[in-house]
């Protein structure tokens, strides 16, 4: 992966909620308010917690991975048109 997405483009910032979610899931058995015997939406809080994040990984990740593609595509798109336009 790319860690500098085009030119001047960084996608370390877009690693901030990934790992907002990481300490999140991990400190679960730590944070009193979630780690408790109640209900949330009818089912124990620790399990809505969990599935909450673990949902949120899926856009998490979407948005690291397709954070600094647009400079790669550029690049593809204009090496293959000097491709074409270069004569044989």
């Amino acid at each position: 992966m790319n860690w500098r997405g085009g030119p001047g483009r960084s996608v370390w910032p877009y690693l901030i909620p990934l790992l907002i979610i990481v300490v999140a899931l991990l400190g679960t058995v730590w944070f009193p308010f979630v780690n408790r015997s109640t209900l949330w939406f009818g089912l124990p809080s620790i399990g809505v917690w969990s599935v909450l994040w673990v949902l949120l990984i899926a856009p998490a990740l979407m948005l690291v991975e397709y954070a600094g593609r647009y400079g790669e595509v550029d690049d593809a798109r204009a090496s293959a048109s000097e491709e074409r336009e270069t004569p044989r």
